[in-house]
C-alpha cells in the first residue's frame, strides 16, 4: 500500500544531496586536468563518458533486481561502492586511463543508488504526490549536483584536485549515513514479488515506447549540457571579466544544477495538476531551442548568458522526474523494475557517449586546437537541440 511519507522523504533527500556530491567532482576539474593529464577534449569527454557508462550499467542492474529481492539493500550495498569507487579514484587517478576506469565505478554507484531511489519514492507515494515526490527526490539530487560542480572547481582551482576528490569522497559518506537511516526500517522488510514474468519482459503499449525513446533523447541532451556547459561557462567568465575562483565556481554549479532543484519540484508539481503530457512537451521543446541557441550567445553580455543557462539548465532537466513518474504510473506493478532498467540502458547507455561526441565535435570543428574564448560550440551545442526535439515529438504521441 502507497503511503505518502514526507519524513522519509526528507532523509532521502538529504542522503542524496551529500551521496552526489561525487557525480562532477571530475567534471569541476576538468580544465586543469586537460593540462596535468595532456588530455585532448575527446579524451576529457571520454572519461565523463566511462562515468556515464556506469550510470547507465548499474541502473540497468539494480531497477532489474529491485524487481525480485528488497530494493532499500540493493542501494545500501550502492552507498557503499560510491564511497569506495571515489576514495580510489582520489588515491590513484593521474592520467586518461586511470581516470577512465575508476570513474565508470563511480558512475556505476551513483546509478545504483538512483534507481532504487526512483522505485521506492514510487512505491510510497500514490499518483496525485507522485510528480511532486519524484521531483523533490531528483531536486536534491540535482542540489547535489551543483555542490559537486562548484566545490570541485573550487577547490581544485584553489588547493589541486587531489583534495577536491577527496573532499567529495568524505562528504558522500555522510550522505550515506542519512539513506542508510531512512531505509533502515525497511531493510529486513519481507516484500512479496511476484512470480509473473521471471524472464526479461515488459508491459511494450505505446505508451511506454514514446516514453522510453523520449527519455533517451532527453539523456543525451542532458549528459551533454551537464559535461560541456561547464567548460563553456567557465571560459566565457574568465574571458569577460576578473573575478575569484570561488566565484566562478559557485556562478558555474549553481547556474547549471541549482536551477534543476527548483525545475524538478515545479515541472513535477505542475504535471500532478495539469498533466505529464502538457509539461513534457513544453519543457523539451524550450530546452531544445536553447540549445540551439546557446553556442551564438559568447559574444553577449555576461549577465544575459548566465540566465540564459539558467532557463536552459530549468528546462534540460525538468522533465526527468515527469517522464520517471509517468514511466512507473502506465507500467504493471510486478515488471516495473524491469520497464526502468531497460529505459536506463537504452536512454542513459547512448546518452553516456554524449559527452565523448560533445567533445569530439568541437576538436574536429575547431582543428583540434586548445578550448579558448575563439572555440566555436554551435555545432556541439546543436547537437543537443536535435535529441531535445526528438523528446519533444515523442511527448506529443501520446494521451496524458
Amino acid at each position: 500500500m502507497q503511503t505518502n511519507n514526507w519524513n522519509w522523504l526528507k532523509l532521502i533527500a538529504i542522503g542524496r544531496i551529500l551521496s552526489a556530491l561525487t557525480f562532477f567532482m571530475y567534471v569541476g576539474s576538468i580544465q586543469q586536468l586537460i593540462a596535468a593529464w595532456k588530455l585532448s577534449a575527446t579524451e576529457a569527454g571520454l572519461i565523463q563518458t566511462s562515468l556515464v557508462i556506469g550510470f547507465a550499467a548499474a541502473l540497468f542492474v539494480s531497477s532489474y533486481c529491485s524487481d525480485f529481492y528488497n530494493p532499500n539493500r540493493i542501494l545500501s550495498i550502492y552507498l557503499i561502492i560510491n564511497f569506495l569507487s571515489s576514495f580510489i579514484f582520489y588515491l590513484i587517478a593521474k592520467d586518461f586511463w586511470t581516470a577512465f576506469f575508476i570513474n565508470f565505478f563511480i558512475g556505476f554507484a551513483q546509478g545504483g543508488i538512483y534507481g532504487p531511489s526512483i522505485l521506492l519514492v514510487s512505491e510510497k507515494f500514490k499518483s496525485k504526490n507522485k510528480g511532486a515526490a519524484m521531483g523533490v527526490m531528483l531536486g536534491s539530487q540535482s542540489f547535489g549536483y551543483a555542490i559537486s560542480l562548484s566545490l570541485s572547481y573550487i577547490i581544485t582551482t584553489n588547493y589541486s584536485y587531489k583534495i577536491s576528490f577527496l573532499t567529495a569522497s568524505l562528504i558522500s559518506l555522510v550522505g550515506a549515513v542519512f539513506l542508510l537511516t531512512a531505509v533502515y526500517k525497511d531493510f529486513f522488510k519481507k516484500y512479496k514479488f511476484s512470480e509473473l514474468n521471471k524472464k526479461f519482459s515488459l508491459n511494450q503499449n505505446r505508451k511506454i515506447k514514446f516514453l522510453i525513446t523520449g527519455y533517451t533523447a532527453h539523456a543525451i541532451e542532458l549528459f551533454g549540457l551537464w559535461s560541456w556547459l561547464p567548460v563553456f561557462l567557465s571560459v566565457i567568465i574568465i574571458n569577460k571579466i576578473s573575478i575569484t575562483t570561488v566565484s566562478v565556481g559557485i556562478i558555474i554549479g549553481f547556474s547549471i544544477h541549482l536551477s534543476g532543484v527548483f525545475s524538478s519540484v515545479i515541472a513535477g508539481y505542475l504535471s500532478d495538476n495539469l498533466g505529464r503530457k502538457k509539461i513534457l512537451i513544453s519543457f523539451s521543446l524550450i530546452s531544445a531551442i536553447l540549445s540551439f541557441l546557446i553556442g551564438w550567445m559568447a559574444e553577449l553580455d555576461l549577465f544575459l548568458i548566465v540566465i540564459i543557462s539558467i532557463l536552459y539548465s530549468f528546462f534540460a532537466i525538468g522533465d526527468s522526474g515527469v517522464l520517471t513518474a509517468a514511466l512507473t504510473e502506465s507500467t504493471p506493478k510486478y515488471c516495473v523494475g524491469r520497464t526502468v532498467a531497460y529505459r536506463s540502458i537504452l536512454g542513459i547507455g547512448l546518452g553516456s557517449v554524449t559527452p565523448a561526441v560533445f567533445g569530439f565535435i568541437i576538436d574536429i570543428t575547431n582543428n583540434h586546437l586548445p578550448i579558448n574564448s575563439e572555440t566555436n560550440w554551435v555545432l556541439a551545442f546543436s547537437f543537443l537541440g536535435a535529441a531535445g526535439l526528438i523528446a519533444t515529438f515523442c511527448a506529443s504521441q501520446f494521451k496524458s
